[in-house]
């Protein structure tokens, strides 16, 4: 079971739709949940977050963490794929120190910056991506 923990709600229509999307296609090969933390500053969104991960292996999204490629992301996905992971989305400024050194793993989507909105919804396409990879199916190319 996947989880995506974030700051905040998508307010954008198009992006809304596109996780729900990416969703529907990834309950093929797992559930995915979502938990949103509402914008409450930078400390109390890292309390909340934590809590809300509970025991999880948890993977902090950050501009400093590790690119992966897809194949390398699906491989992790693959790895990973029999515990309870929580995938956790700071708000427009990031992840407070807490919840960075509560991660298991810190992942980088890219080094450019993309809104936490937009960070979802990658994040989404390329946990679908992973699975797709994993069983071998077309979409990846």
């Amino acid at each position: 079971m996947a989880r995506i923990i974030a700051v905040g709600r998508i307010k954008e229509r198009y992006l809304q739709e596109g996780i729900a999307e990416y969703a529907k296609r990834i309950s093929a090969f797992d559930n995915i949940g979502f938990v949103e933390i509402k914008d409450s500053g930078l400390e109390e969104e890292g309390e909340r977050i934590l809590k809300a991960a509970g025991d999880d292996y948890v993977v902090a999204l950050a501009v400093g963490g590790k690119e992966l490629s897809s194949e390398e992301f699906a491989a992790f996905v693959k790895k990973y794929s029999d515990k309870k992971i929580s995938y956790v989305i700071g708000g427009p400024e990031g992840l407070s120190e807490k919840a960075l050194e509560r991660a298991d793993y810190t992942l980088s989507l890219s080094r450019m910056t993309f809104t936490h909105e937009m960070a979802r919804f990658f994040l989404v396409e390329q946990i679908y991506r992973g699975h797709m990879i994993n069983a071998k199916r077309k979409y990846h190319k």
